[in-house]
């Protein structure tokens, strides 16, 4: 059998290994630290090399920016050596919003380490990148141990929780927080995105908890996919605690995974809301989102694999 690519006859020779050979091969590589300003890693896709942007609240795929070479080259019929090109379409809702974007199921070379991933080719770059960067990966793909998100150094004012991490709704990386008695928010980390965003459901629940009202106008936020939603200011009048982290307001998608949740009461009860009754309601999914304008108060992020965990230092509040 003849392997026109480096990385294919790398696989190929872990399948020939003695077990113990083969398991060291696999095991995870060591423990990864990046600068939450610029968390970017080395990547070579079908003999380019990149830099993507490790997204700890991304999906367990690759996104290339429309403005890479890669994409140009992955989007052809061809590659330069000629192998066939196995390809789909990434189907994913983004509320009420579906979209379905190609890709390619390709080989990534991460610190020489084979990792098999759906390479997305979207017609627009996820935001939150870096300069220099090629486009983006979840953090399920990364084959370390652990990857540590570091904002500064730890201060005597900062305090760790520590929570098990598990793949979520979204097939991201996430974890259960109990709230207002028997409610769990499915809370997710997106320091690449600016503000933290709640599904109707979740906004519900964190109304109840912290006697929240929805205040000022409807506006579009970009939320996954180049998709915009809906959304609404939700703002607290007890804020509520998330991991340590004090939750005092956060954009509503008004009308997404609602379930039989009710959205908050409004702030200004002459103001016309928009009715979700409208629409179909979706699934019930109390997802929160925390963005940059939470996870900046952090010192440091820190998911480790086995067993999987979430450890925030944050300044203690």
């Amino acid at each position: 059998m003849r392997f026109a690519r480096p990385e294919l006859a790398l696989l190929a020779a872990l399948m020939l290994m003695s077990p113990a050979l083969a398991a060291q091969a696999s095991a995870p590589l060591p423990p990864l630290e990046l600068s939450a300003s610029s968390p970017l890693i080395d990547v070579e896709i079908a003999g380019q090399r990149l830099r993507l942007t490790v997204d700890i609240g991304g999906d367990d795929v690759v996104q290339i920016n429309p403005g890479s070479s890669a994409h140009a080259m992955l989007a052809g019929a061809e590659r330069p050596d000629g192998r066939p090109v196995s390809r789909g379409n990434y189907h994913v809702a983004v509320g009420q919003t579906s979209r379905s974007i190609p890709f390619v199921r390709d080989v990534l070379l991460i610190a020489g380490r084979p990792i098999k991933a759906r390479v997305l080719m979207p017609d627009t770059a996820p935001p939150g990148q870096p300069p220099g960067s090629d486009g983006t990966i979840g953090l399920p793909l990364l084959p370390h141990s652990s990857l540590t998100l570091r904002w500064r150094p730890d201060t005597d004012g900062d305090h760790s929780v520590t929570l098990p991490a598990r793949i979520g709704r979204s097939d991201a990386y996430g974890f259960d927080w109990a709230l207002a008695g028997d409610a769990v928010l499915d809370v997710e980390l997106h320091p690449l995105r600016p503000n933290s965003v709640a599904s109707a459901a979740a906004a519900s629940i964190l109304a109840e908890a912290g006697a929240g009202r929805l205040d000022g106008p409807v506006q579009r936020v970009l939320i996954a996919y180049g998709v915009a939603r809906p959304v609404r200011a939700l703002v607290l009048e007890r804020p509520v605690k998330i991991a340590g982290l004090v939750l005092a307001t956060a954009d509503v998608r008004l009308f997404d995974w609602a379930g039989r949740a009710d959205l908050p009461p409004d702030a200004n009860p002459d103001t016309a809301l928009t009715v979700i009754g409208r629409r179909a309601r979706q699934p019930g999914w109390a997802v929160l989102k925390l963005g940059q304008d939470m996870l900046a108060r952090c010192a440091s992020i820190n998911w480790q694999r086995q067993p999987d965990r979430l450890q925030l230092t944050c300044l203690a509040s």
